[in-house]
C-alpha cells in the first residue's frame, strides 16, 4: 500500500522572500505514516489542477493573520501582517478539496482559514475584541513544547474520537480564534474561558482544524500524535 502525500501550506517570509515550513510539521506527517510535500505559494489554476490531482490529503499550517476583508471586516489597530498570496492559494486549495472530499487539517491559522472559507468570521485580536480579556493565556512566552492551557474536548465529535478524554493541555500560540461559527462546522473543543479550540465537519470524510499546535507536541504526546495518524488514516481510505 502506498504511503499517502500530504500537502502542506508554505509560510512566507516578505522581509527576506523565502517561502519556509517549520520541520516539526514534515516530521510529524512522516511519523504518522505520510509523505509530505510542500505545496508553492504561487502558481496558476491549471499548474494547481495538476499538482492536487496526486495528493491524497492538506495540512493547513499555522502562520500570519488572514486578511479581514475575506470576513467582511476592516483591520483593527491590533491585528498582524496579512499576506494576500497565502490567503489566494489556500482558499483555492480549500475549494478544491473540499468539493472533492479530500481530507484536511488545519493548525492553528488553519482552523480559522476553514472557518471563514465556510463563512464563520473570527476575532482579529483577543485582547481587545474578545470580552476585552480573555481569562487564560493564548499566546504564550514559553517554548513550543510548553503546555500552557487546558481543553475541554466535546463528547461524541470527531476529535473525541480520536482522544477519548474529556480534557488535555495543549500549548498556545493565537492572538485570533473563532468568532461565530460557520455553519458547516461543529465545535470539538473549547478552552476554560469559552473559546473554541477545534471544529470539525460532520459532512466530510476528515476535516478537522484544531487552534493549538500538535506539530511541536506528537513526539512525546501521543495525543497529539493521534491527531496525525487519524488524519494519515483517512488520506489511505480515500483513494489508496
Amino acid at each position: 500500500m502506498k504511503k499517502p502525500i500530504i500537502g502542506i501550506t508554505p509560510q512566507y517570509d516578505y522581509n527576506n522572500n523565502f517561502v519556509r515550513i517549520q520541520n516539526n510539521y514534515l516530521k510529524a506527517i512522516k511519523a504518522a505514516g505520510g509523505i509530505p510535500f510542500l505545496l508553492p505559494l504561487e502558481i496558476d489554476k491549471k499548474d494547481l489542477d495538476q499538482i492536487i490531482n496526486h495528493i491524497d490529503g492538506f495540512l493547513f499550517s499555522g502562520g500570519p493573520d488572514i486578511d479581514p476583508f475575506l470576513f467582511g471586516e476592516e483591520t483593527i489597530p491590533g491585528g498582524g501582517i496579512v499576506i494576500p498570496e497565502r490567503d489566494a492559494m489556500e482558499q483555492a486549495i480549500f475549494s478544491y478539496a473540499y468539493k472533492h472530499d479530500k481530507p484536511m487539517l488545519g493548525v492553528c491559522r488553519g482552523l480559522q482559514a476553514f472557518n471563514i472559507f465556510l463563512g464563520g468570521t473570527i476575532y482579529q485580536d483577543l485582547t481587545t475584541q474578545y470580552l476585552h480579556s480573555p481569562s487564560i493565556c493564548h499566546y504564550q512566552k514559553s517554548g513550543d513544547r510548553v503546555l500552557t492551557h487546558s481543553i475541554n474536548i466535546i463528547p461524541n465529535t470527531l476529535l473525541s474520537s480520536i482522544i477519548p478524554k474529556e480534557t488535555i493541555k495543549v500549548n498556545s500560540f493565537h492572538h485570533q480564534a473563532i468568532k461565530s461559527l460557520s455553519p458547516n462546522l461543529k465545535p470539538a473543543a473549547k478552552s476554560k474561558d469559552s473559546i473554541i479550540e477545534a471544529a470539525y465537519s460532520v459532512t466530510r470524510t476528515f476535516l478537522l482544524g484544531v487552534q493549538w499546535h500538535p506539530e511541536h507536541l506528537y513526539s512525546f504526546d501521543n495525543n497529539q500524535l493521534a491527531i496525525f495518524e487519524a488524519f494519515i488514516l483517512a488520506c489511505y481510505s480515500k483513494d489508496n
